[in-house]
């Protein structure tokens, strides 16, 4: 395997930008074999590639006699976990159109505020969301497959939007970010590179396709390799999770932190793996996380950093040889020039596989986010000598204790040692005398109880593990945490409760 520098070194974009020059539909469907397997408590069915492309084009000719659905128009999708919701992601690449997923947890209103800046030429959905908006049921699916195969595909070049995604973010409003077909190539680089994807591996990626980890590189990227997307469609549980891998013979697996919090906090048994490789991305992954799997299964649980806006673009690669330095984000992915400015991290517009087009009606907040040829990621960061990136938080986060900057991540990663500590996160409250003094919201295990005595120990835990001189003045014992539907923590919701 070549080191990581050998690899940037001989690292060319020409090859795979001829490689996924066409329309993406033919691209994620030119593979034999079986292109999806559906699981739930009730059924499991499987489509093959050919299947699917076949649907998918069917599909297309519906939308554009039918519906009159035309190239730039918005198609969105109202699903969790089905094959329909693939069919229809590839029926709107074939005629051009800007697939929009929305997330199943959404009520109308969220609904809503995601279908107004560019209202959508049809939403479809599955069959227990038709109550929440005007949409089209996946069970009157097969109706419009009845008007013959989509004969001329259309013609998508490297700067058409193909996907529109709400950035919930930690604050503020959602914005929808318009994404371009060079998508294809960030997936491209970062399924080989990131997730190291072999010729034999099983992978799979549990990750909601209403959210841009999920969609990016639980979908498109596998389907682009000829591999087998893996739906479980039922509500995560750390059990069945492991239960599943088992089954299946997963060697190659990628989720969310809070997923990996969830397994390393919660699960007893011991399953038999045979995983190798698993990757962490959507927030920075708490070392305590990773030396659970390593103990228990022998696995290396990487972590790797993007954005909707971007992709994956900092990461330990699978795909060749780097060092591994705990705790950190790792080293830029191949192709991108990354870098940090003004302290926060930031990426290079020119990379080829750069695919952010702008928030759709929102230019002051797309002017916000480049300086110059740098895109701003609104994350902050240290770089070291070697050139690792380390996380310190979002930039609304990061505050000021007794004229240190604290950021909340690492105080939470040390709360994550406790023994009766399941999740936590950290915020700070104003002070008179201080700036601020650090807040902790944590979810204890099962297993214990909240009481004066266990704060007293966290607290003592954090001082000693942490620092003498940061550390923790208040300690709320909640039974869930505020998340974004992708599972991010929502530290401004907990910084209100205190205002």
């Amino acid at each position: 395997m070549l080191t990581y520098e050998e690899a940037k070194r001989a690292f060319d974009w020409n090859p795979t930008i001829r490689n996924l020059e066409g329309n993406p539909l033919d691209i994620l469907t030119s593979h034999e074999g079986v292109a999806i397997e559906y699981f739930s408590k009730d059924e499991r069915r499987s489509i093959t590639f050919k299947e699917l492309k076949s649907k998918a084009l069917r599909l297309a000719v519906y939308l554009k006699e039918v519906e009159k659905v035309k190239k730039g128009d918005v198609i969105s999708v109202l699903a969790s976990k089905k094959i329909e919701q693939v069919i229809a992601l590839l029926a709107s690449f074939s005629i051009g159109a800007i697939y929009q997923p929305l997330f199943t947890a959404f009520g109308p209103k969220a609904i809503e505020i995601r279908t107004k800046d560019k209202p959508p030429r049809i939403i479809f959905c599955q069959d227990d969301q038709k109550d929440k908006v005007n949409c089209v049921p996946f069970s009157k699916f097969d109706e419009m497959l009845n008007y013959g195969e989509l004969k001329e595909i259309e013609k998508i070049n490297w700067d058409d939007p193909i996907i529109l995604l709400y950035t919930s973010g930690t604050t503020g409003i959602p914005k929808g970010a318009l994404i371009s077909k060079r998508l294809l190539l960030n997936a491209y680089v970062y399924m080989k590179y990131g997730i190291g994807l072999r010729e034999n591996d099983v992978f799979w990626n549990p990750a909601d396709p209403g959210w841009a980890y999920g969609l990016y590189y639980g979908i498109i990227g596998p389907l682009m390799f000829g591999k087998t997307v893996f739906f479980l469609d039922e509500p995560f549980n750390p059990d069945r999770t492991m239960e599943f891998m088992e089954e299946n013979k997963i060697t190659n697996f990628a989720f969310a932190p809070t997923a990996y919090r969830m397994i390393a906090g919660t699960v007893i048994k011991k399953y038999d793996l045979v995983l190798e490789r698993a990757s962490s991305a959507g927030e920075p992954l708490n070392p305590e996380v990773i030396k659970w799997f390593k103990e228990k299964y022998n696995v290396i649980v990487k972590d790797h950093y993007g954005q909707t806006e971007v992709g994956m673009v900092v990461y330990n690669g699978w795909g060749y040889d780097m060092q591994l330095k705990a705790g950190s984000m790792g080293l830029p992915a191949l192709g991108y020039e990354v870098d940090i400015v003004d302290g926060i991290i930031a990426v290079k517009k020119d990379s080829p596989g750069f695919h952010f087009l702008g928030y759709l009606n929102r230019p002051e907040k797309t002017q916000e986010a480049f300086r110059g040829n740098w895109y701003l990621t609104g994350d902050e960061a240290s770089k070291d000598q070697d050139g690792y990136f380390w996380f310190i938080g979002r930039k609304d986060d990061v505050v000021k204790v007794s004229g240190y900057r604290v950021g909340p991540f690492e105080v939470e990663s040390v709360l994550l040692e406790h023994p009766a500590v399941l999740e936590s996160a950290v915020i700070a409250d104003e002070d008179p005398i201080r700036g601020h003094i650090l807040h902790a919201y944590i979810v204890l295990k099962p297993k214990y109880q909240p009481s004066e005595e266990l704060k007293r120990d966290i607290t003592e835990f954090v001082k000693t593990k942490y620092s003498k001189h940061v550390h923790l003045e208040k300690v709320d014992f909640v039974n869930s945490l505020p998340k974004t539907e992708s599972g991010k923590i929502q530290r401004y919701l907990l910084k209100k409760k205190v205002q």
